[in-house]
Parts: C-alpha cells; structure tokens; sequence
C-alpha cells in the first residue's frame, strides 16, 4: 500500500508511503496543503490476504489523522468553525482508537441488526408455507443485499455527499493514469469502493450462512465472517485494477458507480497539489499565511496549459523562475511565493495557453546558458539548436579552428554562443537589418564581439575570406506547410525566418552550392534541418562533393543536425 488516495468533502488525503499529505479548499476558496510523517507499514503487512486487512485498518486510521490533518490547516477562528470541527478538536489521539472501533461496531450493527427485520419481513409476507431453510436464507440475503445496495445508491445522489464523491472520483482517475478520459471508475481498489463492497457482500454471505445460536456466539462467527470478506474482496478488487480487461472493470462500476463521480476542475486541482507536494519535497514546511505553496501553482499552471494542449513542464519552470528572478535549481527550492508574483505568473501562464511564445511573453528566451533578447523580428531559438552549437564547438575544438561564419543568424544567438564558448573569430550575417540590430544587443549584453553584416546569404560578405567552419539555421518550412503551424509559430516569428521554399530546401541547395567557395581547405558546413529533411540535406551535400557527411540526432531521435568537410 504504496500510495493511498482518501476523499473528503472538501478536499483529499494522499498517502506516498511513509508521508501523509492533505490538500483542501478552505472557506475563501484557496487551495492549502500540509502533510506530516507515519510509520511505515512492515512488509510481512503487505502479503496477501494479511493486506486485505491491512488497508481496512490502517485505511480508517489514516482517514482520521487525515481528517485532523486537515483541521491543522484550517486557519479559521474558533468561533468560525462548526460543529464536527470542534468536536474533533477535543478528541485525543488516544481516543481516536475507541473512535475507529466505535465506527466499525456501528456500521456493523446498521448492516446486520437493523436490515435484519425488514428482509425476513417480507419473506414471510411472500412466502408465507415455504419452510426450506436454504431458499428462505438465500432470498432473505438477496433483499439484504439489496435493500444496502439501495441506500448506497440514495447516499449517491444526496447533495452532502457529492463533494466526497468527486474527490473520489479524482482520485480514481489519478490513480488509473487515465487523466485524459477523465473516467472517476476505472480504478475499483478504492477505499471508499472497497468499504461499499466489504458491507454489500459481507451481509450477503453472513445472511446465507445464517448461524443462529446463542448470541455471543452469533456475534463472534459473523464478525468472523466478516473479515472473511475483506481479504476475499480487497483481491478481487486488486485484479480489477490492475488487469486489461475492460470487462473486468466493467463489472467493478455496478458498486465503484456508488461513490465516484466525475470531479470537476478544482476538485482534480486540489488532488494535483498533493501529488505535487509529496513528489517536490521531503519535509512538510508550513506555509506561512498570505503565501501560496508551490504545489499549488505548478498544479493550476498544468490544468490551464493542459486545457490548451500546451503543457510542457519545463515552460512551467520557465515562468517562475523568470517572474522570480531565479534558475531552474533555485526555483526547486522555494516552498511558496507572495500574492503579487502568484497573479503574475499566472496571467504568463494565461497568455502561453493562448500560444503566445513565452520569448514572445517576457521578450526574451535563455539558449545555452545565455539570454537573448527576442521580438517579432527574429526567430526564438529551440532548445534543438543548441545541439548546432555543441557539434560546432566540438569541430572547433577537433580541427584547431580560427573562423566561424553564422549564416542567417536571427537573433544572434548561434554566433554568440560559439564566440562566448571558444576562441575563434566570428562572422554572422542577416538579410534583415532589424534582425541584425536584436543580434548587436544580444552580442552586447553577453559580452562578445561579433562582425556582424548584413547580407542575402554569401552576395555582400568580404570577398576573398575564408571561413573554417560555416553554421546555418536557415529557414526550412515548407511553403504551403506555414498556415498549418502552430500558433506559437505562425503568429509571432518572422516568415522570413520560416520559408523554405516549395520543398524546405531552397536555402540548403544555395548555401551548399555557394559555401564551397567561402569555406577554407577541409573547412566544415554545418546545418540544422526540420523533421525528415535529413537525407535531403545529405544528398545534396554529397552530390556536391562534401565528404564525411553525418547526422546527429535531437533529444528526441529526429536527425536535427547534418554536417560535411570540403575537401577540395
């Protein structure tokens, strides 16, 4: 029992083995979190048929040390709290173990002395000459069954409980990693569902059997029957869980129906919270009033960029850290931020949903290890053109290199890269003055000299320099391809950063073709090319008689960069 979800009506308890941690919505609507440390559960516990027990026991116990979890975190006065608050306030820690006892003596004196008169009841009244033992104990067990049944299915729909419900519901959806479907019944092992199965099939079972002899002992062999079922019905719960069958699960939503509903935006927000807090930090720091946990914000971040279908954690990252002023590890260790930076990051977040570029949101974007001033004019470098750089560096440093030309250089940020990190002279051109002018600033404000010129590819670069090496991110789309891009692409990059021509080859056969005159004796042409242009590339590079032609793949396998010698 690794991991344990328990619902509440205005929030849930997570168990992560050893560490509790609640998450709730308090009467201003916030979303706040705590946790604390519980024994760890012996492994002989977790065996079968003892974990049947297990999760009965340990289940109620951690449902009230999550309720008083709860009450802990709840900042009210006194005076504001009901009722249930208070009362929970006076009860001690050693009377929490008369309440679980309490719990379980009730709920099996409802299931098995109150239902007991209106089932036989009936019988008689339907059949008032059959005397067969067997019949009359099997029908007496059906109307049982049904008559709890049917005050589960009135619980369903009673407004208090709906909270509980969905907060079960979110839970169930987490734990089946189905969060896309959204479906609060594909997960049968849950507490609440087990509890409903334990009481439905233990009265069934416990009716049939029907021991009748002095009391003590009709008390002592039912109870014995009824922790029978637990270990019976925590398995079978268990194999429809975790099996591929749908039909299997199927038959688990007649009772998993009961007690989960789908959870609404919030109530799967306060689940995410937890979840977030128990997998970021190892110790429960008590967040301080006015201040909002981080667990929150990355959790509400992630519904609102998963609504859009532009959720990547690391833009998450990004935004805090920029709004904070701090780097992706610093960011990691703070436990929560004020009011003023918790709207701010979130009014960045609203716009990166819309597809607004975060360099387009905060206007500029860090590329290796560097920041870089970006607009409308010049095209946000990728992630995946670090790896241009990286192969450059490593030619420059393999070849014994002095010059480097960066061809359509944007921003600047491949050049100023290469120059802050080696030792050579570079050259960066643009056919685009405001480009050019993005690219001085960045070369500034990173502290490099570049000589920068601006140029329709090799037409008005110095004749007679050679360069040792030549890098290009030239523009590589296909034409009839851009209105099909994202968003984030077609609006706020320049098209003139973009177009590549009928085939996305156009500036590749000119590059090729012209670089042979501008690179050095055995100098190198390297390139960054889009997704399936790669053998393209190496084709034309070879049938212009570049040799050592190679690919190099991206983080995620694509042939991003391809490179070649000029021997001749």
């Amino acid at each position: 029992m690794d991991k344990l979800i328990l619902p509440f009506g205005n929030g849930v308890g997570v168990l992560d083995k050893n560490r509790l941690c609640a998450s709730m919505i308090d009467s201003s609507g916030n979303k706040i979190v705590g946790g604390k440390i519980v024994k760890e559960i012996k492994k002989i516990f977790t065996l079968p048929i003892i974990r049947g027990f297990t999760y009965l026991f340990w289940g109620l116990w951690l449902y009230i040390s999550s309720f008083f979890l709860m009450q802990e975190l709840d900042e009210r006065p006194e005076s504001d709290k009901n009722k249930s608050f208070k009362i929970a306030k006076n009860i001690s820690i050693a009377s929490i173990y008369i309440v679980l006892i309490a719990i379980i003596i009730a709920a099996f004196l409802f299931g098995f002395l109150f239902l007991a008169v209106l089932p036989s009841y009936l019988f008689r009244k339907a059949f008032p000459s059959n005397d067969n033992y067997y019949f009359r104990a099997f029908i007496v067990a059906l109307l049982r069954f049904a008559f709890l049944y049917l005050i589960f299915v009135i619980l369903r729909f009673a407004p208090f409980m709906s909270g509980l419900y969905s907060f079960n519901g979110a839970g169930n959806v987490h734990m089946s990693g189905k969060v896309e479907t959204l479906r609060p019944r594909t997960y049968p092992l849950n507490f609440l569902n087990f509890l409903v199965n334990v009481f439905l099939f233990s009265t069934f079972v416990i009716t049939l059997v029907g021991i009748n002899v002095f009391w003590p002992l009709n008390f002592l062999i039912n109870l014995l029957l009824f922790l029978a079922c637990v270990p019976v019905i925590y398995e079978a719960l268990l194999f429809a869980s975790k099996t591929k069958a749908t039909w299997i699960k199927d038959i688990a939503i007649v009772t998993n129906w009961l007690v989960s509903i789908r959870p609404n935006t919030t109530q799967s927000e306060v689940l995410n919270v937890a979840v977030k807090e128990l997998a970021s930090y190892n110790d429960f720091e008590k967040i301080k009033s006015g201040r909002i946990a981080m667990s929150t914000v990355y959790a509400e971040m992630e519904t609102k960029l998963k609504a859009s279908d532009k959720f990547e954690e690391s833009d998450c990252d990004w935004i805090i850290g920029t709004v904070l002023n701090k780097n992706r590890a610093e960011t990691k260790l703070e436990r929560s931020v004020s009011l003023k930076e918790y709207r701010e990051i979130l009014r960045a977040c609203d716009r990166r949903a819309k597809g607004e570029p975060l360099s387009s949101i905060f206007g500029f974007v860090e590329f290796y290890g560097l920041k870089f001033d970006v607009n409308k004019k010049v095209l946000s470098p990728r992630m995946e053109t670090e790896i241009l750089v990286e192969e450059a560096l490593k030619k420059i440093g393999e070849c014994d290199c002095h010059s480097v030309l960066d061809l359509c250089t944007g921003s600047g940020a491949i050049a100023i890269a290469i120059a802050k990190y080696s030792d050579c002279k570079v050259y960066a051109s643009d056919i685009s003055k405001q480009a050019l002018s993005v690219a001085e600033t960045n070369a500034q404000k990173n502290d490099v000299k570049i000589d920068f010129s601006q140029s329709d590819l090799f037409k008005s670069l110095k004749k007679g320099r050679k360069y040792d090496i030549i890098v290009s991110n030239p523009p590589y789309i296909k034409s009839a391809e851009i209105e099909k891009l994202e968003i984030e692409v077609k609006k706020y990059d320049p098209r003139i950063a973009l177009d590549g021509g009928e085939d996305g080859l156009d500036f590749y056969r000119k590059i090729i073709d012209e670089a042979k005159g501008k690179l050095a004796k055995k100098g190198w042409l390297m390139f960054e090319v889009g997704q399936g242009q790669s053998d393209g590339v190496i084709e034309l590079m070879q049938k212009a008689d570049y040799d050592n032609v190679q690919a190099v793949k991206d983080y995620n396998k694509i042939e991003r960069v391809i490179y070649g010698r000029f021997s001749k």
